[in-house]
């Protein structure tokens, strides 16, 4: 292992323990305001399904460009459907705030 794959494995490290305290920084400072009230629930609940609803699409695109003949290894592949994942989540919580 060089220094490089010991610097991005570091990294991402860092990235987990900081969006895990991000998150709980935010639910402290939310509840510290009553934020985590009944619609931050209902928010919360509706762009999670929406979230793994977009995950379920970006899954079935993947196999049906595996199935015709693009070569994609694993880490790429589960790179693609986090990211699809994550940001799906974000926008349709965005949204969701928005709306509601």
């Amino acid at each position: 292992m060089n220094w490089d794959q010991v610097g991005v494995l570091l990294l991402i490290l860092l990235a987990v323990i900081g969006g895990l305290l991000g998150i709980w920084w935010g639910r402290k400072q939310s509840a510290r305001r009553r934020g985590l009230d009944e619609r931050y629930h209902i928010i919360s609940n509706k762009s999670q399904a929406v979230a793994w609803k977009i995950t379920l699409a970006a899954i079935y695109i993947l196999f049906i460009l595996i199935a015709s003949g693009v070569k994609l290894s694993a880490a790429p592949a589960l790179g693609i459907v986090l990211f699809i994942h994550l940001a799906g989540w974000a926008f349709s919580n965005i949204y969701y705030n928005v709306k509601l």
